[in-house]
């Protein structure tokens, strides 16, 4: 079992999940330009809980993996926004 299942499992927010049917792996696929990937992204973009998956990689932090809708260059450069204005 992936990481994601378990924390469809585990956290309340994600039993909501727009993910949650599909193959976990979809959002561990690195190449960009793999059309897993832009399924997993196309999935995130209409999830009820996008907010709550992003603010979990975030905070737990997930270095890989899609989360949130975004990728994890795309989370190292959220994080590094925040640290910048802080």
């Amino acid at each position: 079992m992936s990481h994601l299942h378990d924390v469809l499992i585990r956290d309340e927010w994600a039993t909501s999940a727009a993910c949650a049917p599909y193959d976990p792996e979809l959002w561990w696929v690195e190449d960009p330009n793999d059309l897993a990937r832009k399924i997993a992204l196309e999935v995130c973009e209409s999830c009820p809980v996008q907010r709550e998956c992003l603010q979990h990689a975030l905070s737990t932090p997930e270095r890989e993996g899609i989360w949130g809708g975004k990728t994890p260059a795309q989370r190292r450069n959220l994080i590094a926004a925040a640290k910048a204005v802080a």
